[in-house]
């Protein structure tokens, strides 16, 4: 009888093989991480989907359930880097952790890791993990101690310019920005740094702006710099309306650098319409005259602006997709 069972045992287990299957595997580190991600995507779609069905109180809970999500997912995704800390798997989940769950009780445990891969990662990889995340103050400054530890290495020009391009609105992304500009004047992001910089608000913008339209060596900088600095200076007569005096002079100006900026990007047919749109927008401002506006009313009649001129006119612009 004993013989029968142990024949019965063996031929149950060589059962599977038999019939030509492969005995199941448990999931590797990398198809959890992408299960994970799937299961965090879709669990966004279904709040949208509701969202936009609900009303209401029922609308503000749901936002909120939205912007959670990424605290009940943090932990899971750090459980799964802990389990093997140094593969490539846990170096995408951490990033995952630091650009998503700011409110989870491991952010500050995950930001510390991230530092740690930024710092000994190589470079290539480095910048290829740094593509697929939004900065943070703690990522970005650690990826400028590591382009000022390895400032010699082939590749960490790159760093710098991630930092100058995405997170220009930081201070270490303003840093990065000027770095760039002094040590690497021909790095092919050095325009798209400019006109970031024009955008990030920073007190020394347009200073950096003026002595790059005065004296950048590379014609694109130029363009780039005169179209950010007419833009810095058109934002700032929006706030001049109680300083007509003032207003008028820095509206010339900036009228003078949008004109240098349509001729210098006279074969770039999108930034080129960049700079007519802001020299057509300084007309319009608190004091100054409306511009001319025509077109068909509701009754399909053609009509102008200066038609109802010495009238209170209410303008109501909409659209219909």
């Amino acid at each position: 009888m004993k013989w029968v069972c142990g024949c019965l045992a063996i031929v149950l287990l060589a059962w599977p093989a038999a019939r030509g299957e492969e005995p199941k595997k448990d999931p590797s580190a990398k198809e959890r991480y992408d299960a994970l991600v799937k299961e965090f995507q879709t669990k966004q779609r279904e709040i949208v989907a509701q969202f936009q069905k609900a009303k209401g109180e029922e609308q503000a809970k749901l936002r909120e359930e939205y912007f959670g999500l990424g605290k009940d997912f943090a932990e899971k995704f750090f459980k799964l880097a802990e389990e093997d800390p140094k593969s490539s798997t846990a170096a995408d989940a951490y990033f995952w952790v630091v650009q998503n769950g700011s409110q989870s009780s491991v952010y500050k445990k995950a930001t510390d890791k991230v530092s740690g891969l930024i710092a000994d990662m190589p470079l290539k990889e480095l910048a290829q993990k740094l593509n697929m995340v939004q900065p943070t103050p703690a990522v970005t400054d650690a990826v400028l101690k590591r382009a000022e530890k390895d400032a010699k290495e082939m590749g960490v020009a790159d760093l710098i310019a991630w930092a100058a391009t995405r997170a220009s609105y930081l201070p270490a992304g303003q840093k990065a920005a000027q770095i760039l500009l002094e040590k690497y004047p021909d790095h092919s992001a050095i325009a798209q740094v400019v006109m970031a910089l024009g955008q990030s608000g920073s007190p020394d913008a347009e200073k950096t702006l003026r002595k790059l339209v005065e004296s950048a060596p590379k014609e694109n900088v130029k363009a780039a710099a005169t179209l950010a600095l007419a833009k810095v200076l058109s934002n700032r007569v929006n706030n001049l309306n109680d300083n007509p005096t003032e207003a008028d002079k820095l509206t010339a100006e900036a009228e003078k650098h949008f004109k240098a900026a349509i001729e210098l990007y006279k074969d770039n047919a999108a930034q080129k319409r960049a700079a007519e749109s802001g020299l057509k927008a300084l007309a319009i401002r608190v004091g100054k005259e409306a511009p001319e506006i025509k077109g068909p009313d509701l009754d399909g009649k053609d009509f102008k602006l200066s038609d109802y001129r010495g009238k209170v006119v209410m303008l109501d612009f909409w659209g219909n997709w």
